[in-house]
């Protein structure tokens, strides 16, 4: 009895059957595009495909698969995806020339696998003048192989090959009759030259009878082939051969070849090619059923180049190079790295001075930080001083939460400049857990720090550090402190107290000691200016009441704040 994928309930088994015979022949596709007949490889390929082809028709005889840009689909479920690759994926070869669906019948794997596989390789190398993808298959006029096909204007159906009850006939849409294969054209008796005759007509496939428009493509042609890195192919051909083996000895070798192409790579730069390579050893270990030993040493490669002594040595070469490597490319590659690359990653960037080198580097490792934080916030307490700059500096391009206990603790460290730094970052992720470490700098013994941190709640008009200003407005030593200490400290108090803080600052601009003296003139005309801003009616009448001071430096800032100048 002949079942159809409507038929059977679509159970994971039957999806599973069909999505490894269709990777199978996919993979056999490639194979003929990468070896010679010959080659082992590519008859281990093809015996695969035919196998798993074996396995389909106990779920679906015959399997109609429906053909999209990128996928295959059978019974309303994707069975096949191949986005990564675009246009040079199986389903867009099929969907570029119309196909719309393939219903593929039992004994496809005995008699037509070999021959539909080297039908799909002729139209992918095909130039413009080939015939395309639907000629080809209706010329080979397959017995177990039916298709529809979609004219480019998306309204007729071209013809579906027949099966076996009727072969040499395409039928096409009900009611159109049908057309028979035509014969080999052949001169009629007395037409042509004379037996024997030379003519020159017959010599003009030699190459010095292109017309322009030959001539061209083949230079382009070979403009391509030269343009190509065969070297991708190379790494693909060894991980076919990891994937396609089942015995342990040569997948083990291939991956010995992969494992010395990887450090010679490296010492060239090609960046890329590292990326692709641990790539697909990443896609490979994730689906091969193999040897524990393979699988070990395929995870193993991204780990070797993460290491530090080998990161190290890339970094090294990379800042002695005369050539700019390109950011996309070292992006690729360190988002295939381990956690472990950070920690060389960040001490270089700790000391390296500015340069192109530096900023495609500081791009890419930001990528890989941004994947694993909490490794970048545990550099943040890192004994070694370069590694926590360099923490810092990707931390303020990340702004990621996970890294604000890291910068708490470095608010309690011994160096002044990088607890300012610490502030700053803080300030750039801004969250509240981060504005709260910030109100500590208030009180810090530095004065770059406390300038920072008056600076930062200012910018983020972090309105519950206020208590902790004004406690800092009254304290006597902001006497002793320099101007810019002070201007900052009254910016960051007066752009958020609003009239509450009004009585504060009168008190400073106006007030009198039990002596009659004053506040100093620079405390004062700090006062002016953190009113000016207030901007209220009741810090106008305040700054009203200063107005006429004979202090020219206060009379100076007074008259600015209430212009609105502050």
């Amino acid at each position: 009895m002949t079942t159809t994928g409507h038929d059977v309930a679509a159970a994971p088994q039957a999806v599973a059957a069909i999505e490894e015979a269709l990777r199978a022949f996919a993979k056999a596709l490639r194979a003929i595009q990468l070896y010679l007949p010959n080659n082992p490889t590519r008859a281990a390929a093809i015996e695969q495909a035919r196998a798993a082809f074996g396995k389909v028709w106990r779920v679906a005889n015959p399997l109609e698969i429906q053909i999209k840009e990128s996928s295959f689909m059978w019974d309303e479920r994707t069975v096949y995806l191949d986005a990564e690759r675009g246009t040079d994926g199986l389903p867009w070869l099929l969907y570029r020339d119309g196909l719309r669906s393939l219903h593929v019948h039992s004994g496809f794997e005995t008699t037509d696998l070999e021959v539909l596989l080297a039908i799909f390789h002729k139209a992918r190398t095909a130039s413009p003048d080939d015939d395309d993808l639907v000629t080809l298959l209706w010329v080979a006029d397959l017995a177990t192989i039916n298709y529809r096909h979609v004219e480019h204007d998306a309204v007729g159906d071209m013809p579906v090959v027949s099966g076996p009850d009727r072969p040499g006939v395409a039928v096409f849409a009900p009611g159109v009759a049908p057309l028979a294969v035509p014969l080999a054209e052949t001169p009629a008796p007395g037409e042509g030259p004379p037996p024997g005759v030379v003519r020159v007509e017959d010599f003009d496939t030699t190459l010095y009878f292109l017309d322009t428009r030959e001539a061209a493509y083949l230079q382009d042609e070979l403009k391509r082939e030269y343009a190509e890195d065969h070297r991708k192919l190379a790494v693909a051909s060894l991980f076919d051969v990891i994937e396609g083996q089942s015995a342990a000895a040569p997948q083990l070798e291939a991956l010995g070849i992969v494992d010395q192409l990887l450090i010679e790579f490296l010492t060239l730069g090609e960046y890329e090619l590292v990326a692709v390579a641990l790539r697909e050893a990443s896609i490979v270990s994730r689906r091969l059923a193999a040897d524990e030993r393979v699988l070990t040493g395929l995870r193993d490669l991204p780990a070797r180049l993460s290491e530090p002594a080998v990161m190290s040595q890339l970094l090294q070469a990379l800042d002695d190079s005369a050539r700019t490597p390109v950011a996309s490319l070292l992006e690729g590659l360190f988002v295939e790295l381990r956690p472990s690359a950070l920690e060389p990653l960040v001490a270089w960037l700790g000391v390296a001075t500015a340069s192109p080198v530096r900023a495609s580097i500081e791009r890419a490792s930001a990528r890989l930080a941004g994947a694993h934080t909490t490794e970048l916030a545990q550099l943040l307490e890192h004994e070694n001083e370069s590694v926590v700059r360099g923490a810092l500096r990707l931390a303020a391009q990340l702004a990621t939460p996970a890294a604000v206990p890291g910068l708490a603790r470095l608010l309690r460290g011994r160096d002044a400049k990088l607890r300012v730094e610490a502030l700053n970052v803080l300030g750039e992720i801004a969250s509240p857990a981060a504005l709260q470490a910030v109100e500590r700098g208030i009180d810090d013994s530095d004065r770059d720090v406390r300038v920072a941190a008056f600076r930062v709640i200012a910018k983020r008009a972090h309105t519950a550090a206020l208590p902790r200003l004004l406690e800092a407005v009254r304290r006597k030593e902001l006497r002793a402190a320099d101007l810019s200490e002070k201007m900052a400290l009254f910016e960051a108090f007066g752009s958020m107290c609003g009239d509450a803080g009004v009585a504060e600052l009168d008190t400073l601009l106006n007030g009198r000691g039990l002596l009659g003296t004053r506040q100093p003139a620079e405390l004062r005309a700090c006062a002016a200016r953190a009113l000016g801003m207030v901007a209220s009616s009741a810090a106008f009448d305040t700054l009203q009441r200063a107005a006429d001071t004979k202090d020219v430096v206060v009379r100076s800032a007074v008259a600015r704040a209430m212009r609105g100048n502050t």
